[in-house]
């Protein structure tokens, strides 16, 4: 079959990957290189030589994220080339000096100096915690909020804000108001899908020693043709029951299947055209997201004032939004930092700025994702993409491109390797 994947993120190039072995492919991508969320960026310092640092999508989970675990081996990574970090959490208010909590990692803590600050910030986030353990465990309904789930818990407000809101809203860079509204267990998957290995101890995760774009990588020279940069699909037609991609470049070329491995309101302005396809593009337009800006830097600015209080991640609050300061120093031994600042004051000392839209799971979307489903592979279009999934990450872009695929190539042997426990 000719099958057009239109995209070049995670999912387009997994996607791609899994049916080249049997079909001509071709991938569009509107920018000048793939990749999507992944921007890996090389920085110099004068300790270690080039770090190659993540700007976008960083943190792994190999037990949350069992397929991109199962792609990464496949195209030779494997944990060797991997760093485990234990994801400490630090929570504070804006001005203020002192931390609302400071989370423990009990194996290094002495080594490294740091001093847990518990509390009742503890208690409230941990009570939180536990109920979306519960729900996660349950399957419970995708229709359950942060709201609703914390509510029953009588926290006091400053606490439900400042420690239960924004420790949600920093995974995403959205108001504490939006968080309150997310479905609690895309919220909390974070918390609940990895969690720590024993008591008093942080859970781990681990990023690619070489960054993600070494996945990129290996996935675009795995491909017979190469991707088609900077060509944007305009719109898609049919001829007869055939899907027509129409570039900016005037081709209009006539296809066995697409692939739209883009972000949900993309992925609905390229359905504008399509009175076959009203109903997938009115489900795809009910996605949300936000917008966020992330440095690479130097600069300690957003770091707690007392190095004890140092963690992986450093979320800070206003009330209103929560943003998180990543301190990479124990994944690489040197200060830098990578910084949500869509609504705070930029650091000093920028090496890389990156903007993104970012996925902010609603219980709209969750209802959005499930009517989809049932109208993959209609007229020979399907959709991949980590929105169909409660949480945005790299594990749900690379779970759409195999649902994707499936009906597409059943008898793939990558996909086998992929799915084959």
């Amino acid at each position: 079959m000719r099958i057009a994947i239109i995209g070049a993120g995670i999912a387009g190039l997994t996607a791609a990957w899994l049916l080249d072995e049997d079909h001509d492919i071709t991938v569009y991508e509107a920018t000048d290189r793939p990749g999507g969320n992944i921007r890996t960026v090389p920085v110099t310092t004068a300790e270690h030589g080039t770090l190659d640092l993540d700007l976008g999508a960083q943190f792994l989970s190999p037990t949350a994220y069992p397929d991109h675990t199962a792609l990464c081996r496949a195209l030779g990574i494997t944990a060797h080339d991997t760093t485990a970090v234990p994801l400490t959490t630090t929570l504070q208010r804006a001005g203020q000096d002192e931390p609302l909590l400071v989370t423990p990692h009990a194996p290094g803590d002495a080594e490294a100096g740091r001093k847990p600050l518990a509390g009742p910030a503890w208690e409230a986030l941990g009570a939180f915690l536990a109920q979306a353990a519960r729900l996660e465990a349950e399957n419970g309904p995708q229709t359950i909020t942060v709201a609703d789930l914390a509510g029953p818990l009588g926290l006091p407000d400053d606490l439900y804000r400042h420690a239960v809101l924004a420790w949600c809203a920093s995974f995403v860079g959205c108001t504490l108001d939006q968080a309150a509204r997310m479905p609690a267990r895309a919220a909390a998957a974070w918390g609940t899908r990895t969690p720590p290995e024993q008591a008093e101890a942080a859970p781990i995760w681990h990023t690619l020693t070489a960054g993600l774009g070494a996945l990129v990588h290996r996935l675009t020279a795995a491909l017979r043709a190469p991707v088609r940069h900077s060509t944007p699909a305009r719109h898609i037609s049919f001829s007869g029951d055939r899907p027509v991609v129409h570039g900016a470049d005037g081709q209009a070329l006539i296809y066995d299947s697409v692939v739209l491995a883009l972000p949900a309101p993309q992925a609905a302005r390229l359905l504008h055209q399509c009175p076959q396809l009203t109903g997938a593009a009115a489900r795809l337009a009910e996605f949300s997201y936000v917008p966020t800006t992330v440095v690479l830097h130097r600069d300690p600015r957003h770091m707690p004032a007392d190095r004890a209080h140092w963690s992986s991640s450093n979320t800070t609050s206003d009330g209103h939004w929560a943003e998180t300061t990543s301190w990479l120093g124990p994944l690489v031994g040197t200060d830098l930092f990578k910084s949500w600042i869509t609504h705070r004051t930029p650091p000093n000392e920028i090496i890389a700025t990156g903007h993104f839209r970012q996925l902010l799971p609603t219980v709209p979307g969750r209802q959005a994702a499930t009517r989809l489903a049932a109208c993959q592979g209609h007229y020979g279009v399907h959709y991949a993409g980590s929105y169909l999934y409660d949480a945005d990450s790299q594990q749900g872009a690379v779970r759409s491109a195999i649902d994707a695929v499936r009906a597409l190539a059943p008898r793939s042997r990558r996909l086998q390797a992929l799915t084959t426990p």
